[in-house]
């Protein structure tokens, strides 16, 4: 019923609306610590490259956004982007560098304050994961938001902005990765209530820039993946302050996996727990430098004492330039095991974007 109303209402849209979306990052390995040579094992958050180059994410498409408007053509907005990736994390990468559907959904503003989406959209779950992947400091996540939901999955989506800079957004969603239809008859749900000073959502994601008044954004949220063989019910928060060139920003999450009887093998055995947070600290010198630094940690299964117990830090520092069409960057990546045996994998790295 929703793409029946969306069609019906779908006028002619002008090129000019048109936003091209165009992006890619490179990675240049400087140095990168080896347990072994030929076969250090995967590891979660470590994508073991070697000294060399690689392209990190390449991004082209259209983008137009919905607006109300005389026409009903005008509430009516798409996206489809085309792109590969060449994943910083084997354990989750998903057909590393082979092209394909990055995004491709239609919205539509049923309201000044309710918009309605449907199609490969991101799902609304963590501060980092609804960054794009442009206003990351690193051009990377952090473990627990690559581990824990699915950052883009086919399904539906209602955001409405409330008074006082109140964003509630819900949806429903495959909740396995497939494009052409669901692979069991359950289904991914996912919740998020956020709020930010002066309703200043958009400054809210992103960490570069001075602002002339103070951004504080918080949410919390909740999503439960029921699948044939488990389910999942993920809990967590975060939070981001921007203070003038300052830009701090946290965020926790605890997850339980529960495996359940029937034909398939579950994940896992019996019930586990998870845990993933990190903290992130900033400053925009100027108009052209970015100097971030990250420390996080991931715990695979909070019962056990083994090597699925980490702790990241990052540091590095990123030059803005061409108005932000270019980013350079290097910075070091010191990757630590909290329990089981300690592993030599720390990382330093360069890092290009160029976008339009």
């Amino acid at each position: 019923m929703f793409l029946l109303a969306l069609l019906a209402l779908l006028a002619p849209v002008q090129a000019a609306e048109l936003e091209p979306y165009v992006m890619g990052q490179v990675w240049t390995t400087l140095y990168d610590q080896d347990q072994s040579a030929q076969a250090d094992s995967a590891g979660y958050g470590d994508p073991e490259d070697d000294p060399g180059f690689k392209l990190r994410r390449a991004r082209l498409g259209m983008i137009r956004a919905p607006e109300l408007g005389a026409s009903p053509g005008e509430r009516v907005g798409f996206s489809i982007i085309l792109g590969m990736s060449s994943g910083a994390d084997p354990i989750v990468a998903i057909n590393p560098g082979e092209l394909g559907l990055i995004d491709a959904h239609m919205s539509f503003a049923a309201t000044e304050n309710l918009t309605l989406s449907t199609g490969l959209v991101k799902v609304p779950w963590g501060r980092e994961n609804q960054f794009s992947s442009l206003q990351l400091p690193f051009q990377e996540r952090s473990i627990q938001s690559n581990h824990m939901v699915s950052l883009r999955e086919v399904g539906a989506t209602a955001v409405w902005n409330g008074p006082k800079g109140i964003r509630l957004s819900g949806g429903a969603f495959n909740g396995n990765g497939s494009l052409v239809g669901d692979t069991d008859p359950l289904l991914l749900f996912a919740g998020r209530a956020e709020w930010a000073t002066k309703a200043q959502h958009r400054r809210a994601l992103r960490t570069f820039g001075s602002v002339a008044s103070p951004v504080v954004g918080i949410a919390v949220d909740v999503a439960y993946n029921n699948q044939s063989a488990t389910d999942e019910l993920v809990l967590g928060g975060d939070v981001i302050v921007r203070v003038q060139g300052l830009a701090l920003m946290a965020e926790g999450h605890w997850s339980q996996i529960t495996p359940l009887g029937g034909v398939e093998a579950p994940g896992v055995l019996s019930t586990t727990t998870r845990f993933g947070a990190y903290a992130q600290a900033g400053y925009s010198l100027g108009e052209r430098w970015e100097p971030v630094v990250r420390w996080e940690v991931w715990d695979e299964d909070t019962a056990r004492v083994d090597n699925g117990d980490l702790m990241h830090v990052y540091a590095g520092v990123t030059a803005h330039l061409l108005e932000d069409s270019l980013r350079v960057g290097g910075g070091y990546v010191l990757r630590s095991e909290r329990g089981g045996s300690s592993v030599p994998n720390d990382t330093a790295r360069l890092w290009v974007q160029y976008s339009y």
